[in-house]
């Protein structure tokens, strides 16, 4: 069993390199927009969501016909108000913002922000910081 779980373990951390490593090509792509096209941040990102729209239905999917948790109104209502709010604005925000920095500078910014949020919990609310979460927060920064 203990291989399995080491097998999951290396698994997870290729995928969020890999995750990471993709990630970090959208600032590029987008000021390559920007300087190639004439194009604002608003109408970049309503094309950048319109052709992620067929990944996010096909997982959505997949996930409601093999988990099937019963979900109400109100934590769809939730769901998509989280989602409105918390990932529109900021990647509105993020592709606005690439238009007055560079892309490693803005990828730096997105990329130091977990760390952020792993030490302000620690701080904050008194939680130890497990090795776990050091070798997670060490891999984001190698990637970045």
């Amino acid at each position: 069993m203990k291989t399995q779980g080491r097998t999951y373990f290396l698994t997870g951390v290729l995928i969020s390199v890999a995750g990471a490593l993709c990630f970090s090509t959208k600032a590029i792509l987008v000021k390559l927009a920007y300087q190639n096209f004439e194009i604002d941040a608003l109408t970049l990102l309503g094309l950048r969501m319109l052709f992620s729209l067929p990944f996010f239905l096909l997982f959505s999917i997949r996930a409601f016909f093999r988990y099937a948790l019963p979900v109400t109104l109100k934590q769809w209502i939730a769901i998509c108000a989280t989602g409105l709010l918390g990932y529109h604005i900021s990647s509105l925000l993020d592709f606005a913002g690439l238009l007055y920095i560079s892309a490693g500078l803005e990828r730096l910014i997105l990329f130091i922000y977990p760390t952020l949020v792993l030490l302000m919990s620690s701080i904050i609310f008194r939680e130890r910081i497990t090795q776990r979460q050091w070798v997670a927060v060490t891999v984001s920064l190698l990637v970045s």
